[in-house]
């Protein structure tokens, strides 16, 4: 890893050196760090969701069509029906957080590694603050400019990226299909659906 750190050294010093003043140099190489860390990291979300996206799909359907099943089952009185059918949706659904769990730590890698890089420069450096924070005192240091930054940065880029050409043409694939396939049913709707028939 110290080998890969020290090939990339002049690409990232460069973003710390973009601004001449060495403080706001600090916050803005840390802005431009965590921003391509997020770009990284949607990136290998989206090469993920290409390669896993018919077997999501699946699952998807899977929950839909056993939640919905396991609804009509509860109107009919139909008690096994409806055990059988709710397992199988629960089933459908663990599997779908799991990969979402998963998806997530796809999108995150970039972040721990481009702190292990910064702690190679600014380890040491503490940022005093004008004010005491609870649990985090009168100084911060780079993890905590880290993460803030990354933070904005996931939100600056999910409001754009629909309107990127790559990560827009992915937004489509996730949103299209939920409008053509069967709407996921809740047991609100059942409940509602009792009253008015009353």
């Amino acid at each position: 890893m110290e080998d890969l750190y020290r090939v990339i050294d002049p690409v990232f010093m460069g973003l710390f050196r973009l601004v001449p003043d060495p403080v706001a140099g600090f916050f803005a190489g840390t802005f431009l760090l965590a921003m391509i860390s997020v770009v990284i990291g949607q990136t290998t979300l989206s090469i993920a969701f290409l390669f896993n996206r018919k077997y999501v799909e699946k699952l998807n359907g899977d929950l839909v069509r056993w939640n919905n099943l396991s609804i009509d089952a509860i109107k009919e009185g139909n008690k096994e029906a409806y055990k059988s059918a709710n397992e199988r949706a629960n089933d459908a659904f663990g599997r779908l957080f799991f990969f979402s769990v998963a998806y997530s730590a796809a999108s995150l890698w970039p972040a721990p590694f481009a702190l292990g890089w910064m702690q190679r420069w600014f380890s040491e450096i503490a940022l005093p603050l004008p004010f005491n924070i609870p649990l985090v005192g009168s100084s911060v240091h780079f993890p905590f400019v880290f993460i803030l930054n990354f933070i904005l940065a996931s939100l600056i880029f999910s409001s754009v990226k629909p309107y990127l050409p790559y990560f827009g043409r992915i937004h489509k694939m996730l949103t299209a299909p939920e409008k053509e396939r069967e709407r996921l049913r809740s047991f609100t709707e059942l409940f509602e659906s009792s009253k008015q028939s009353l």
